[in-house]
């Protein structure tokens, strides 16, 4: 009988769901997924309740201090005697350490798939948790990092036959095709169907509402950028924020904002990055870059408060500085205003350059050939 390929996550967002399906199709339907379920509604809200292409194992999850430590029963995953064990690499899993270790006695091949660094960190830096996340690295029998800098990176501590880059995106086919369509009905048209203004620009937002996503200065940028003209702001998404971000727009009678909510499904949420001129994430910026790529949407965002420090997730290497969006100084809110003024004077440009990107280089084929040689790798 041969033997299942397991991937284990804490839990697995909406957007992964068409990567995992594909992989499994290329593992001749071999792949089996294990998760749990997330902490809270900000991440509850990226998840699908649709049937899955895959076959799913729930894992009796805890979520200890919040959402700073996870810990998973792995005694289910065991008892599938996989060939390989794909794990999500993350210094959150207290019990990562306990499957890998008990999966290598079992006979059973290790990968881990992720960061493998930290936002706020140098990598490989002297950070009790950096040494952690090295040391489990070069235990296990492969590698699969998001993005060739990682990879690079990662390199000066892993042997390079052992890692892979599965450059991290979403299924942008169906973000593709939806845009097709809109074009078809056209941006003012998009607009009066969204109750949005179509004689002024529209600033975006779409991601979870969280401090670290620094949305009071979005705000204080859409403050800077009203005085200077008229122009609307559509925030998409849900979070701990909202009650202050409501609080603020209140308090400013801002007439032009509108906080939509988390919006599930990518045919709903579309029309709103479509309808939008560009998009502005002051806080650490990942898919969502991928997300308004594939709708057209050039991406205005900072740049990391320290030099060797990425700030971002991965996927900040696709933004092109001055070409598909614009990365400004740290802390500087009227240079985010700026930029976006700058994008808009040339917003046919810096759009066209935003989906050309997509289109050639953020393709999920690509993500799931690195993740199919890795476990080749591993199974070999």
């Amino acid at each position: 009988m041969t033997r299942p390929v397991v991937y284990v996550s804490r839990f697995v967002p909406g957007y992964r769901r068409p990567v995992l399906e594909a992989l499994n199709k290329a593992l001749s339907e071999r792949l089996i997924v294990c998760a749990g379920q997330p902490p809270n509604a900000s991440f509850a809200s990226l998840t699908s309740d649709t049937p899955a292409g895959y076959q799913q194992i729930p894992l009796r999850s805890w979520w200890i201090a919040g959402e700073r430590l996870h810990a998973q029963s792995v005694g289910r995953v065991l008892k599938l005697e996989p060939s390989v064990i794909l794990a999500e690499e993350s210094p959150r899993s207290v019990t990562l350490p306990v499957l890998l270790r008990r999966a290598r006695r079992r006979g059973a091949a290790t990968l881990l798939w992720g960061h493998f660094s930290s936002n706020n960190r140098p990598f490989g830096g002297s950070h009790p948790l950096d040494r952690y996340r090295l040391a489990l690295a070069r235990y296990v029998d492969g590698c699969v990092c998001y993005t060739d800098s990682i990879r690079t990176s990662l390199a000066e501590h892993v042997p390079p036959e052992r890692l892979f880059t599965a450059r991290n995106t979403l299924d942008i086919r169906p973000l593709l095709r939806l845009r097709e369509l809109l074009e078809i009905e056209g941006k003012p048209a998009v607009r009066r169907r969204l109750s949005l203004r179509v004689d002024a620009p529209v600033v975006t937002y779409i991601g979870r509402l969280i401090p670290q996503k620094r949305l009071d200065l979005l705000l204080d940028t859409y403050s800077i950028l009203l005085r200077r003209g008229p122009v609307s702001l559509v925030i998409i998404g849900d979070g701990p924020e909202k009650s202050s971000i409501e609080a603020r727009i209140k308090r400013e009678n801002w007439t032009d904002v509108r906080l939509t909510g988390a919006i599930t499904g990518q045919a709903r949420s579309a029309p709103y990055l479509f309808a939008a001129d560009v998009m502005v994430c002051p806080g650490y910026v990942g898919l969502a870059v991928n997300h308004a790529f594939a709708l057209g949407l050039p991406v205005v965002t900072q740049a990391s408060p320290k030099p060797g420090i990425r700030h971002h997730s991965p996927e900040v290497a696709y933004l092109q500085h001055g070409r598909n969006g614009m990365m400004v100084p740290y802390g500087k809110v009227t240079a985010l205003a700026d930029a976006v003024q700058a994008v808009l004077a040339d917003q046919k440009r810096y759009s066209t350059h935003a989906l050309n990107y997509a289109r050639d280089h953020l393709d999920m084929s690509a993500m799931v050939d690195g993740l199919v040689k890795a476990v080749r790798f591993a199974e070999a």
